[in-house]
C-alpha cells in the first residue's frame, strides 16, 4: 500500500469517527510509545549525572524523584518512573496545546508523532534531568494562556522561578511576546522572574570568551535530528517574515536565538534551552500541511517523499535507541557506545550483593556515588578494580569487567 492509500484512509477515518477516533490513535500512540521507553528504560542502570541531582536535595526533581523511589523502593523503576510520567503529560498537553494552532484532527496527532519520535525528547522521557519537568511545566503554562486560565497562568509562571534558572529563555519569551501585545504586567512579572533567577541562581559569565557556536548548532541538530532540525529553522525564519507570531512561536525562537547568540562567547547548559525548542512541533507540522496542501494533488509529490523520508529517519532512529544494547554486538570499543554512562553500575551492584559485600572502595568517584544508590557503599577493606572476576555482558557481549581485591 502507498502513501497516498494510507493518507486517504487515514483523512476518513477522522472524518467518520472524529473526535472519538482521535482520542483512540493519540491513546494509541502513548501506550505504543510508554511500553518502548520501558524496554528503553530496563536496560538503564543510574548514571553520575542522574546520581548527583538524586543526591542534591536543593533540587526540587530530587525530591519528586525521592518520593518516587520512597513509594516503589530505591530501584531503577522508582528513579525513571517521574520521568515517564512528565513524559505522557507533557504528549497530552502538546495534543491540547496544537488545537489552538492546528484545525485538523490528524495533523494533531502528527504533531504528537512527531514530538515522540525527536531525540530529544526521548531522552527526556527516560534520563532524569531537567528537561522533561521544564517540558512538562511550560506546556501547562502555554495551555493555561489558550484555555484563559490567566490567574493560574501567572501562579504558576511566579512559582516555576523556584525551581532554577532553567525557565531563563521562557521569561524572556514571554517578556517580549507582552512588550508587542502591550500587556503591562505580563511584562513586568517576566522581568521580575528575569532578575530574580538571574540574581539567586546566576547565569555563568565567567571564564575566557569561546566561541561554541558550532558545538551548539550540532547539539541542536542531534535533539532534532539533522534535517529535522533545518525544517525548525525555517519554520521559525518563515513565521518570523511572513505570518502571525504567536505564543508558542515566541517561546521557541526566543530560546532557540538566545542560546545560538550567547554560544558565540561561551558553552551553554543546553538543557536549559532545549525544552522551549522541541515543543515547536505543531508549528512544524502547520507549516508544512500548510504547504502540502495548498498544491494541486500532482504537485504534492515533492512533500510526500520529503515527509515519509523524514518518518522513516526519524522512526529508525528512534527503535536504534530503544532498543540500543543490541549496538554492543557490532562495535569494538564499549565505551564508545552512546549510552555506556548508562550501563553497568546496576549489574555491578547485583553481583556485589551476590557476594554479601556491600562496602567496597574503587578510585572512580563517579561510581562510587552510582553504586551508593543501589546500596553499596565506600569500604576499606575491599577494593575493585579491573578485572575478569565479575563479568557484565550484553547480548553475550563482554562490556566490563571487574574484580575484588583486599586493600
Amino acid at each position: 500500500m502507498g502513501y497516498k492509500p494510507i493518507m486517504s484512509l487515514l483523512k476518513a477515518y477522522f472524518d467518520q469517527n472524529s473526535a472519538r477516533f482521535e482520542t483512540k490513535m493519540l491513546l494509541a500512540v502513548i501506550f505504543f510509545d510508554v511500553l518502548l521507553l520501558w524496554f528503553c528504560a530496563s536496560y538503564l542502570s543510574i548514571s553520575y549525572y542522574e546520581a548527583k541531582i538524586y543526591f542534591n536535595d536543593s533540587e526540587i526533581l530530587s525530591h519528586i524523584v525521592k518520593f518516587s523511589t520512597f513509594i516503589f523502593g530505591q530501584n531503577d523503576f522508582g528513579l525513571r518512573l517521574p520521568m515517564v510520567i512528565f513524559h505522557v503529560i507533557s504528549i497530552v498537553l502538546l495534543y491540547n496545546v496544537s488545537k489552538f494552532y492546528l484545525s485538523c484532527r490528524i495533523d494533531r496527532i502528527f504533531s504528537v508523532i512527531l514530538f515522540i519520535l525527536l531525540p530529544g525528547t526521548i531522552a527526556s522521557a527516560v534520563v532524569v534531568n531537567d528537561a522533561g519537568l521544564c517540558i512538562m511545566l511550560t506546556l501547562l503554562m502555554l495551555y493555561l494562556f489558550h484555555i484563559k486560565k490567566i490567574v493560574v497562568f501567572y501562579i504558576l509562571l511566579a512559582a516555576s522561578v523556584f525551581i532554577g534558572n532553567d525557565f531563563l529563555a521562557f521569561y524572556l519569551a514571554l517578556f517580549i511576546f507582552a512588550l508587542i501585545k502591550k500587556d503591562a504586567l505580563m511584562a513586568w512579572l517576566c522581568a521580575s522572574l528575569f532578575a530574580f533567577s538571574i540574581y539567586f541562581f546566576g547565569f555563568d559569565t565567567n571564564g575566557k570568551p569561546s566561541g561554541h557556536f558550532v558545538d551548539t548548532f550540532g547539539i541542536f541538530a542531534a535533539v532534532f535530528s539533522p534535517f529535522v532540525f533545518f525544517y525548525f529553522v525555517y519554520t521559525l525564519y518563515r513565521i518570523w517574515v511572513k505570518e502571525s507570531k504567536n505564543l508558542l512561536w515566541f517561546v521557541c525562537v526566543s530560546a532557540f536565538c538566545f542560546c545560538m547568540i550567547v554560544s558565540l562567547r561561551q558553552r551553554l547548559n543546553l538543557e536549559a534551552f532545549l525544552p522551549f525548542c522541541v515543543i515547536a512541533t505543531p508549528l512544524m507540522i502547520r507549516m508544512f500541511m500548510s504547504a502540502y496542501r495548498v498544491r494541486l494533488p500532482k504537485f504534492r509529490k515533492r512533500y510526500r517523499a520529503f515527509g515519509l523520508f523524514i518518518f522513516i529517519s526519524l522512526l529508525l532512529n528512534y527503535l536504534v535507541i530503544v532498543f540500543n544494547p543490541i549496538i554492543y554486538k557490532f562495535i569494538d570499543e564499549p565505551k564508545n557506545h552512546f549510552v555506556y554512562k548508562l550501563n553497568i553500575a546496576r549489574e555491578l551492584s547485583k553481583a556485589l550483593k551476590s557476594k554479601d559485600i556491600y562496602k567496597i572502595y574503587t578510585q572512580d568517584e563517579k561510581l562510587v556515588l552510582r553504586l551508593k544508590f543501589y546500596g553499596i557503599e565506600s569500604g576499606k577493606e575491599l577494593r575493585l578494580t579491573n578485572g575478569k572476576e565479575i563479568v557484565i555482558k550484553r547480548f553475550g557481549k563482554e562490556i566490563a569487567g571487574f574484580k575484588i581485591l583486599k586493600r
